[in-house]
């Protein structure tokens, strides 16, 4: 028997308006100080300017967004022989990967200088949709991070072929 709790998972349910989980993981990233209105007001506006600059669905520019933002593998420091090294893992579940690709989202758009959270928002998305922008370079350096680290993995051939799928 474990003397850790088992984690009980969350069960996020889909927002209101577009039926979509990974649209609420973004209106949770994006609430400050528990004002949720206030994080469904700007995902929306975003979502709506994206649909009308794309002409496509903004929820599927979003999704398609995230996964391109997505990593593959998670680098984690390990203390062997005196020295710290970073040691490369695939990710086994989508969640871990999204709530990455969410966080790094919403790093570069705080970065950004421009006038709203709206705007900031809505260029980082597009930027990611076209696998371009300071979330896409986060991605890429952690995956190259692996990739010079998969030596020290357990199966390093599987981390190698991993990042090479993807590439």
């Amino acid at each position: 028997m474990p003397r850790r709790p088992i984690k009980k998972t969350r069960v996020l349910l889909p927002d209101p308006v577009y039926n979509s989980i990974s649209v609420h993981m973004l209106v949770n990233r994006v609430m400050k100080s528990g004002k949720k209105s206030l994080a469904y007001k700007i995902v929306y506006t975003t979502l709506k300017e994206i649909g009308e600059v794309t002409q496509k669905n903004p929820v599927e520019v979003f999704d398609v967004a995230l996964e391109n933002v997505m990593p593959k593998v998670e680098v984690k420091p390990k203390r062997r022989a005196g020295s710290v090294q970073m040691v490369p893992k695939v990710l086994s579940s989508i969640e871990r990967g999204q709530a990455n690709a969410l966080r790094w989202i919403l790093e570069s758009c705080e970065k950004k200088s421009s006038k709203g959270m709206v705007s900031k928002l809505k260029s980082e998305i597009l930027d990611a949709y076209e696998q371009k922008g300071n979330a896409i370079k986060k991605k890429e350096e952690l995956h190259k991070i692996a990739a010079n680290n998969a030596m020290y993995s357990n199966r390093p051939q599987l981390i190698l072929n991993v990042l090479n799928a993807t590439a």
